[in-house]
């Protein structure tokens, strides 16, 4: 049976973490926009760059589309784990713990993929013709920023899981 003091606990973990997860996906849909744009802005500036502007634009509808997915998901997800904690507190905790044990292994395979697109970027640069290297610079954006959105996604959900697991 547990308090209402630890139920309160409970919902406030609950909101900090939706709270972030509806962020996080706004940075990545805003992020896929920005790339989007700058494809287009490639594309129209330097004619000569089309594989870059596709480059970008293939970036972007990567992370536009699973972005704005989450941003629409994430009140619903919310909502659900509120009602769930409420009627089930216990079975709820189980089964969310369950869940953010899947989620933190996906953010490890993530960091692994995350290293391969900074090589395959350096293979990229390495290869491109001396003229188009300095081009191609418009990508490295992506290899700091998303790693790090990787890292605080991963933090949160380690907090969450950590507030899941406290009496």
């Amino acid at each position: 049976m547990t308090t209402s003091s630890e139920q309160a606990s409970v919902r406030s973990a609950i909101d900090a973490y939706f709270a972030g997860e509806r962020r996080d996906a706004l940075v990545f849909t805003l992020l896929g926009a920005a790339n989007l744009g700058a494809a287009l802005t490639v594309l129209l500036a330097l004619p000569g760059q089309r594989l870059l502007s596709l480059a970008l634009a293939t970036i972007g509808l990567l992370e536009i589309v699973p972005g704005f997915w989450a941003v629409r998901r994430q009140g619903a997800r919310h909502a659900e784990a509120l009602v769930r904690q409420r009627g089930d507190p216990e079975g709820w905790r189980a089964e969310e713990s369950e869940r953010l044990a899947r989620v933190l292994d996906a953010r490890r395979r993530l960091r692994i993929a995350d290293a391969v697109f900074v090589l395959a970027f350096v293979v990229v640069v390495v290869l491109a013709p001396p003229g188009e290297r300095f081009a191609w610079l418009a990508v490295p954006g992506q290899m700091a920023l998303l790693p790090i959105l990787n890292i605080v996604m991963e933090r949160r959900t380690r907090r969450f899981a950590a507030a899941l697991a406290a009496p």
